[in-house]
């Protein structure tokens, strides 16, 4: 066994870690639901669903600080066999409110594709993406429940019976987590990159939805911590790892917010904001040099020239869109109304 100092200690980093990640997971969820009665909108299914994310999330913090108070960021050595054997328990549990929490916040970010991209393609992929999000939950479950037989030599292994390879189980738990990410991220951009925009504008869309990339980051970053695992000095080497379960677990919840905060952002910058209106002009030729025409190709060489009265009128229709995302300028119809006047006659044209 390797030599450690008793006096070693991350209790104060991840009480600090695990309390400030909540507290951001928590402004971000306030922050979605402000930006909805911003825009005068209903809460969707996908704002519920963030919401029912944050009951496990709050759990896995009340695990996490429970965990702490038992010892955890310690050497196992200098912790009584009590506190060890509560450790072990809280993980049980803690594990599956992790689960949960991630589960359920990818199925917020499916739905909320559904809602902002309603086509067949988006929904069945939801749905298979969705499928195995739940395979996954169900699946971690019922692995970390049966983990050991019998059931309670998972915190007491002082009870005879057999228990799987616990390094095994987390890496088996990280990697389709990883990928499940990833495709979830990468889900819009192929339909973002076919709507008919410009290449910077469909670009600012698919870099909103790329904004929440970095749980990606923190996933596989937590998903090295799990190869420090030494079963023989559990509080020591699953306390990084746990501390970024409740870190990942808050960056999902802001990944799936950060679309949806547009309108607070129009608040303090225009850059990504869909102008509606109507421009009128209306001037005279022989007055204004800025908007003069020399129209004498289009007349006859007998024809007098008369004062010309021009009414350009360009108007910018949004249709409506309630997407949080901007959408809606990329479906924006443009209408020029061209009216002229020569004396008594009319042409107008459209």
């Amino acid at each position: 066994m390797a030599a450690y100092n008793a006096q070693d200690s991350y209790q104060g980093s991840y009480r600090a870690g695990t309390i400030t990640m909540t507290v951001l997971g928590v402004l971000f969820v306030i922050l979605r639901f402000l930006a909805r009665w911003k825009k005068s909108l209903k809460p969707g299914l996908d704002d519920f669903f963030i919401v029912l994310a944050l009951f496990p999330l709050l759990a896995l913090v009340g695990l996490m600080l429970s965990l702490t108070n038992y010892g955890m960021g310690l050497h196992s050595q200098v912790l009584p066999l009590a506190n060890i054997i509560m450790i072990a328990k809280l993980l049980l549990i803690f594990e599956i409110m992790y689960v949960t929490t991630v589960a359920t916040t990818k199925i917020s970010i499916l739905l909320m594709y559904c809602r902002i991209f309603p086509t067949r393609e988006i929904r069945i992929a939801s749905l298979v993406l969705g499928g195995m999000t739940l395979s996954w939950l169900v699946a971690i479950i019922l692995v970390s429940v049966f983990q050991c037989n019998p059931i309670p030599r998972a915190w007491d292994t002082r009870i005879p019976g057999k228990c799987i390879n616990l390094k095994g189980m987390f890496i088996g738990n990280a990697v389709p987590n990883i990928l499940t990410d990833i495709l979830i991220l990468s889900l819009p951009v192929k339909v973002v990159w076919g709507l008919h925009a410009s290449l910077t504008h469909r670009l600012s869309v698919i870099g909103i939805f790329l904004l929440g990339s970095f749980v990606v980051f923190t996933s596989a970053y937590r998903f090295a911590t799990i190869f420090g695992f030494d079963p023989t000095d559990i509080a020591w080497t699953l306390g990084r790892s746990c501390t970024w379960c409740v870190v990942e677990s808050s960056t999902g919840i802001i990944s799936a917010c950060m679309p949806t905060l547009r309108p607070l952002f129009m608040i303090f910058s225009s850059k990504f904001s869909s102008r509606s209106g109507t421009r009128s002009r209306t001037t005279d030729l022989d007055q204004s040099k800025g908007y003069e025409l020399d129209n004498s190709a289009l007349r006859p060489a007998n024809e007098p020239r008369n004062k010309t009265r021009t009414q350009l009128e360009v108007s910018h229709a949004d249709d409506g869109s309630e997407d949080e995302v901007p959408l809606n300028s990329i479906r924006v119809q443009q209408y020029m109304t061209w009216q002229e006047s020569r004396g008594d006659s009319f042409r107008g044209y459209k």
